[in-house]
């Protein structure tokens, strides 16, 4: 069975959870510092709820993390699918997933549902190290197998800023991104914090060329963002978008399909 009938099995939801999706359209530039800050949307709700302004962000820190971490531009080999590839002693090819964002956005909670209702793909071990509030406090693991020659090795990272070291450590050698923003207006100007950081940690070329998918999640409470207002905010025109519930599952086996199509296009060509 080939790998992608295995991403297309279902799940044990009902259908009433199928994709939504927003994809933009729009060219978009990332730097390797913090953005300039640009003029606001306007906000839905009549005043400012989040502004690049005043997100508190140590963009040095973050290049040193970086550095430190072995993030480095991609080399010319990189930049072809199947030349670089990661490989266990069964000869498989490991290709690795990061769920990234702001503490408390949903990650752990999309990651435990995944795991739980994907029935089409063969799944290792969850590993997970918590804090006493439930929090993550490096990362969640799980391997998962979509076919005999593919492993995708899905982690979640740590939110909390104090953790910034251990969590961009895990970027090194990633191969595909979701993105987790939290769509509460309390929360803005950490998924802005969130989204600098990941611009600075894994540089230009990076940024620009990893498959990076975007979860705009808690969409079920009664202040959430509209999504255009978001994405505009956090500057991710361009990149596929996907409203989730990650405590109901809604969108998130359309977005981890989309998450691993595109990591296999973009590190093994198919």
């Amino acid at each position: 069975m080939s790998v992608f009938r295995r991403l297309t099995g279902r799940s044990k939801k009902p259908k009433e959870d199928e994709d939504t999706s927003v994809t933009a359209n729009a060219d978009t530039t990332f730097a390797t510092s913090v953005p300039v800050a640009k003029e606001s949307p306007p906000s839905p709700m009549g005043r400012l709820v989040a502004s690049s302004e005043d997100v508190s962000f140590d963009p040095e820190a973050t290049a040193e993390h970086a550095r430190y971490a072995k993030i480095k531009p991609q080399s010319a080999e990189e930049i072809v699918p199947g030349h670089v590839l990661k490989r266990d002693e069964l000869g498989r090819v490991h290709i690795k997933i990061v769920f990234y964002g702001p503490s408390l956005s949903g990650k752990t909670t999309a990651l435990r549902w995944l795991f739980a209702n994907v029935r089409s793909l063969a799944k290792g071990k969850i590993i997970e190290i918590h804090d006493e509030l439930g929090r993550t406090t490096f990362f969640d693991f799980v391997p998962v197998t979509a076919s005999e020659r593919i492993v995708f090795d899905v982690f979640t990272v740590a939110g909390q800023r104090r953790h910034a070291s251990q969590r961009i450590k895990v970027l090194r050698d990633c191969d595909g991104m979701i993105f987790m923003a939290d769509s509460t207006p309390e929360q803005m100007n950490e998924n802005l914090a969130s989204i600098q950081e990941l611009r600075i940690a894994l540089g230009t070329d990076r940024m620009a060329t990893l498959p990076i998918i975007i979860a705009l999640n808690k969409r079920d409470l009664p202040n959430a963002l509209p999504i255009d207002y978001m994405v505009q905010m956090l500057d991710l025109e361009g990149h596929p978008v996907f409203d989730t519930i990650a405590t109901e599952g809604k969108n998130l086996l359309r977005m981890f399909q989309r998450v691993l199509r595109d990591a296999l296009i973009f590190k093994v060509g198919i």
